[in-house]
């Protein structure tokens, strides 16, 4: 009776289709969490402007469009002002002892080891730890730490994350070892993985390979790192949609080349991608990536063409009202830049690359790596203040030969226990490898690789990237 009623009230009023409405509002949700990171709005004031909204609505007084796009920013906003708040400054800092749980998988360079443990008090969030390399600690044991000066934190990548305190060398006294979890089971297979391959592989080629296949690339040498972000290819180092959308397009096609039915290979590599994801550990930043990349084949298996927008701002929209502090995750707005550039650039290259051949997928391959390239180009010279002139060539180079990194490099753990099968594999793997970073390194060193701040190439890329967005807009897709 109740449902009748209210279709009879807002049935004649919202004259839009359904796919519109919920379009409208996941855009809404979407703008309101990147408006969050601007504007703090009261519970109170949010609801009063919801009820606002309602009469509006309910007197027709306002484009039903303009309404639910507000109604998302503000459901957005309201779930932001809910969650967790930082401890003031003055709370938790100077010289402090307690205990805690080791949180995050230990991130270790050249000299020190890095630590993000959470104390068990959870008000006070998250701490880092800048600790040297011995001794050495893992994930879920529970530490004893004296600091003789916990800071707060003031690098916003790691607030987001409900990091808001950091202590340099202090003293780390283990109090217990780690319980049983799911998670440390993964993460110890993930160790143990990167292990082996290190057995196999000479470096840079081992912590290049774990840094392509499931974003540890903590071994690396800082000059090839640099050579990356010269490149703008620091992506494939980093556990991103992209890296799992191309290797999902690829297999997908490989399986089609093999003869298997289209259903039979969407469910295949559906399969695949939920094992690389277990694999690897269930880190959040692989969920993520594994929830982009899936997104594609679920959308093969619909029995209708799916409504790729709104696949795209549902699945964002979903993502952050679970974990809000994404929106400023630079792997999250890599795979959400890279989902776009898949879904709807890459058709249009496809189209316009003919002089490409259609051979082994190489022309989907590259226009999935231009499109990619194109839409994530922005984030990378925003967070990282770089922009690398020869990104588009970097990735035309290297995104095709990551297809190559993962159906070698994974085949390659299990086949590292049978010592005389593993060379072949793993000189194949080093020969990939070795061109990536024959091309990174070349490329990189060039003086002209990348600038930064550059008033006049900002406003450049604003220009034609502007340009280039209205066109798109105006003749290949309409968001509302």
């Amino acid at each position: 009776m109740f449902k009748t009623n209210i279709i009879a009230l807002v049935g004649p009023r919202l004259k839009l289709h359904p796919a519109q409405i919920f379009r409208l509002l996941a855009f809404g949700v979407v703008l309101g969490f990147i408006v969050s990171e601007f504007i703090k709005i009261n519970l109170y004031v949010s609801l009063a402007a919801i009820l606002i909204l309602a009469l509006i609505f309910y007197f027709n007084l306002f484009s039903h469009k303009v309404i639910l796009l507000l109604l998302g920013i503000l459901l957005a906003l309201i779930r932001v002002g809910n969650g967790v708040n930082p401890p003031t400054p003055a709370l938790f800092t100077g010289p402090q002892y307690f205990e805690a749980i080791v949180v995050e998988p230990p991130r270790a360079s050249d000299t020190v080891v890095r630590y993000v443990v959470e104390p068990k008090l959870n008000s006070l969030g998250r701490v880092l730890l800048i600790a040297k390399s011995y001794p050495s600690f893992n994930y879920g044991e529970k530490l004893k730490i004296s600091c003789k000066n916990l800071e707060v934190v003031e690098f916003s990548a790691y607030v987001a994350k409900g990091i808001y305190r950091e202590c340099a060398f202090p003293e780390i006294e283990l109090a217990a070892p780690a319980d049983f979890s799911v998670k440390k089971l993964l993460l110890d297979w993930r160790t143990a993985a990167g292990y082996r391959l290190k057995q196999v592989l000479a470096e840079p080629y081992a912590s290049l390979a774990t840094g392509m296949l499931w974003g540890d690339d903590a071994g690396l040498p800082k000059d090839l790192v640099n050579s990356f972000r010269r490149t703008g290819t620091t992506h494939l180092l980093a556990v991103s949609g992209y890296n799992v959308m191309v290797l999902t397009e690829i297999l997908f096609w490989f399986l089609i080349a093999l003869g298997l039915w289209r259903k039979t290979a969407s469910f295949i590599v559906l399969g695949l991608i939920t094992l690389f994801v277990i694999f690897t550990g269930g880190e959040p930043a692989v969920v993520r990536a594994g929830i982009m990349g899936s997104l594609l084949v679920v959308a093969r298996l619909m029995s209708r063409k799916p409504d790729n927008i709104n696949v795209l701002l549902g699945a964002a929209a979903a993502m952050l009202f679970i974990a809000p502090a994404l929106i400023s995750d630079l792997g999250f707005q890599l795979s959400f830049a890279a989902m776009a550039g898949l879904m709807f650039v890459a058709p249009f290259l496809g189209e316009q690359l003919k002089i490409i051949p259609d051979i082994w997928g190489l022309r989907l391959s590259v226009a999935q790596t231009l499109a990619a390239t194109i839409t994530t180009l922005p984030f990378i010279l925003i967070r990282l203040d770089q922009l690398s002139l020869i990104s588009p060539l970097a990735n035309v180079l290297i995104g095709p030969v990551v297809f190559f990194v993962f159906i070698f490099g994974l085949p390659l753990l299990p086949l590292s226990f049978w010592g005389g099968v593993t060379a072949p594999v793993a000189w194949l793997l080093s020969l990939v490898l070795a061109y990536v970073t024959m091309v990174v390194e070349g490329l990189g060193n060039l003086p002209w690789a990348s600038v930064q701040n550059a008033i006049w190439l900002w406003l450049a890329l604003i220009i034609l990237y502007g340009i280039g967005a209205g066109w798109f807009l105006k003749n290949k897709l309409k968001i509302l």
